[in-house]
């Protein structure tokens, strides 16, 4: 699929889910352009401005979806990222980076952090927090700092608000990293290391200073942005012959989950689901397809032992190891007709290695929640 063939997926996408949303009568017409797609045209506009009109004689100028007005649902073509893919910044909060080539995930640069430590914010009762109290909430950017000077304790940490402290004024601070938490991370603060965490407010209890409590995450992140592979949007799909079917429905009603063996070598070359991840299952009928939205809840020969029945195959000696799903929804039986967005996307068979694009992935959740 070209790019502006997905540029008009997308819309197409967004017009179904507006049309769903406030109940309009929109029945997108089927595609028979044969060559490339500029991603929209005069049979784009046409339903998109049937949707307008509908909106409009009910009265709704806007719609509350991401606060995206109507008239912003036409992509900026010029818009792109570093690599050259066109941006939708429209349509963020459903699609959170640049529409990849189907199955391949969005690559962006990116810090890596890891939790260093989860900690009470010591001391906030020795500090005038009520006028600013209402105005703390979780996910606050905080700022650590060094407090040399402190004749109580050597190693004091100093935490204050990221956008309202004075490094030389310890007065509006909010409180102090905890005595019995603070040794080695201000003997890292004081070799240089302060760039290489950022900490923020995990939870505010409590209605004032004196009765509440404030708490803190710290992380460590990396000096230099990394390469992330970005497939949290994205969804396999697994079609199932006739027996994995059956295997699958009858081990479902008599287990409760279903377990498969799968793997290769050499086993870095084949990426396979991680636990809790999200994967479709699927089984073409001649007019319809049966789908199943299933939980990895275990993932490895040693977690699956409990659910696995043969037990003699964990001792198998292959490049496999057992995957256990359990079904989040599902039976959902959809029509093939409304199905055929899937036709140029990666559907696995065997196991599940290969990703929807972004816009498909979306728009069969969107689907599976639907029907």
């Amino acid at each position: 699929m070209n790019r502006g063939k997905e540029k008009c997926e997308l819309l197409k996408s967004i017009r179904f889910l507006v049309a769903d949303k406030y109940g309009l009568d929109y029945k997108p017409s089927e595609c028979t352009l044969l060559g490339d797609c500029s991603g929209t045209c005069p049979k784009c506009d046409a339903e998109l401005k049937d949707l307008q009109r509908q909106l409009e004689e009910c009265g709704i100028k806007d719609i509350d979806l991401a606060d995206i007005k109507i008239d912003e649902l036409y992509i900026d073509e010029h818009k792109t990222d570093v690599q050259g893919n066109m941006i939708f910044p429209s349509y963020k909060d459903f699609i959170r980076h640049t529409i990849g080539m189907p199955g391949e995930p969005y690559v962006y640069k990116e810090k890596r952090r890891v939790l260093y430590k989860e900690c009470q914010i010591a001391g906030i009762t020795f500090h005038d927090l009520h006028d600013i109290w209402e105005e703390l909430y979780e996910g606050a950017e905080l700022v650590l700092v060094r407090d040399k000077a402190n004749k109580y304790d050597n190693y004091a940490i100093a935490v204050a608000l990221a956008d309202d402290y004075d490094p030389d004024n310890f007065d509006d601070i909010l409180g102090y990293v905890p005595r019995t938490e603070n040794k080695h991370l201000a003997t890292m603060l004081d070799l240089g290391w302060a760039d290489a965490f950022e900490c923020e407010l995990s939870q505010v209890n409590g209605d004032n200073p004196y009765k509440g409590s404030l708490y803190m995450k710290i992380y460590m992140v990396s000096r230099e942005e990394e390469e992330i592979d970005d497939t949290r949007n994205l969804l396999r799909v697994l079609e199932l012959d006739e027996g994995g079917y059956r295997d699958l429905t009858s081990s479902l009603s008599t287990q409760g989950c279903s377990c498969f063996r799968w793997g290769g070598f050499p086993p870095w070359e084949h990426k396979l689901p991680k636990k809790g991840e999200m994967v479709v299952f699927m089984y073409k009928e001649e007019q319809s397809t049966v789908l199943y939205l299933m939980h990895c809840m275990a993932v490895g020969d040693d977690d699956a032992s409990y659910f696995v029945a043969d037990k003699d195959s964990l001792f198998a000696v292959d490049d496999c190891c057992y995957y256990v799903f359990t079904n989040s929804k599902g039976p959902v039986r959809i029509n093939n007709t409304d199905l055929s967005f899937l036709g140029s996307e990666n559907i696995n068979k065997g196991q599940p290695e290969k990703f929807l694009s972004e816009v498909a992935s979306f728009r069969l959740i969107y689907m599976l929640d639907k029907y």
